[in-house]
């Protein structure tokens, strides 16, 4: 090959080359536009304006519970009752870091968004209703006689605190506390008295048996007297004498029965006293204590529940024994009474009334 060839061909090898560089230096930067697609410069996350974004238009729903938690105590509550709520609901609260108040009245027209609304009954506000016209409010009615759950209104009910339950237990505590068995009750000729009566004798025996006397006067135990309906204060008296006679040493009186003076004449004379209320005054030396229920404990169970928003439900409370008189009620014999009450409360041990007409 000549030398002119050879030239001829560099010469054409390097025009090539010149002109390949000149092409791809015209032709566009793909590295710099494949950058555009990055996260932070999407277009895409901009087409909404935020006033028109459909998050930004939601109002949250804060979670039940998550700012108060309000106590309204009705005008039929308990003194006893409300102390115990104030105590538990306090406790629950600040452990929650929530703010706690009580009141004595609420408006169904007040803000309820986020708030634990306990109302202590009776009477009914209607708060089924309220609470149905409430849907971000949790509710709990508490002692408020038929009272029906729904959705965000769980019910604590005293259904626990039948009559024959609660006179079952103030027999048992009658004969447990008391020599010689030697105890009565006074009840009224209504069903719920049959009840209280039958309760209270099958819960002395429950613990006596058949309660025979070593020491005179030799009377049959449990003894029982009946005040009928609207009888006066006088007749109830008379009753109450007796059992005096009979030398009854504790008295168990149910509610519906007498009033002050009634409690006051058997304080008097020496009777000890089991009830369902606080000690009236002037008897607090002879009474023996009260027997209630107890919502604070069935709360303090079912607090986890009641702030997740769990659907309305029925609670039971269970009975306790409060105002308890330390001189009459050994703590040894409050240990034993405890046991009972414990397996009495879950189911194990039953009442055993069955009211028929040959029921004493």
């Amino acid at each position: 090959m000549s030398n002119k060839t050879i030239h001829n061909k560099l010469l054409l090898f390097v025009l090539l080359l010149v002109g390949s560089t000149l092409l791809l230096a015209c032709s566009p930067t793909f590295a710099d536009s494949t950058a555009t697609l990055s996260p932070t410069s999407s277009p895409a996350l901009n087409t909404l304006p935020p006033a028109t974004s459909t998050i930004a238009a939601q109002k949250a729903t804060p979670t039940l519970g998550q700012n108060l938690v309000v106590l309204v105590v009705g005008p039929g509550s308990d003194p006893i009752l409300t102390e115990q709520l104030t105590e538990v609901l306090t406790e629950l609260a600040a452990a929650d870091n929530l703010d706690f108040e009580v009141r004595t009245s609420f408006s169904p027209e007040d803000s309820m968004e986020g708030i634990i609304l306990l109302v202590a009954g009776p009477p009914d506000p209607g708060l089924q209703a309220i609470a149905q016209s409430s849907p971000a409010t949790q509710f709990l009615g508490i002692s408020i006689p038929d009272l029906e759950p729904v959705t965000n209104l769980t019910v604590i009910s005293d259904q626990e605190s039948s009559a024959d339950k609660v006179g079952f237990l103030a027999g048992y505590l009658a004969a447990v506390v008391t020599p010689e068995w030697r105890v009565g009750v006074i009840s009224s000729d209504s069903n719920d008295g049959v009840l209280q009566r039958q309760g209270f004798i099958n819960g002395a025996v429950f613990f006596c048996g058949l309660c025979r006397q070593t020491y005179p006067p030799y009377n049959t135990y449990p003894m029982f007297g009946e005040a009928p309906a609207n009888s006066s204060p006088s007749e109830s008296l008379a009753i109450a004498d007796t059992l005096i006679d009979g030398a009854v040493q504790t008295v168990y009186v149910p509610p519906g029965v007498g009033d002050e003076t009634l409690f006051a004449h058997l304080a008097d004379a020496g009777i000890n006293l089991i009830g369902t209320i606080p000690p009236p005054p002037g008897t607090e030396e002879r009474w023996l204590a009260s027997i209630t229920t107890d919502p604070s404990a069935v709360i303090r169970d079912a607090w986890p529940e009641i702030m997740a928003g769990q659907e309305g439900m029925i609670l039971t409370a269970p009975l306790s024994i409060t105002d308890i008189n330390f001189d009459l009620f050994s703590p040894g014999r409050q240990q034993l009474v405890e046991k009972m009450l414990f397996d009495f409360n879950a189911g194990f041990i039953d009442p055993g009334v069955v009211v028929s007409p040959d029921s004493p």
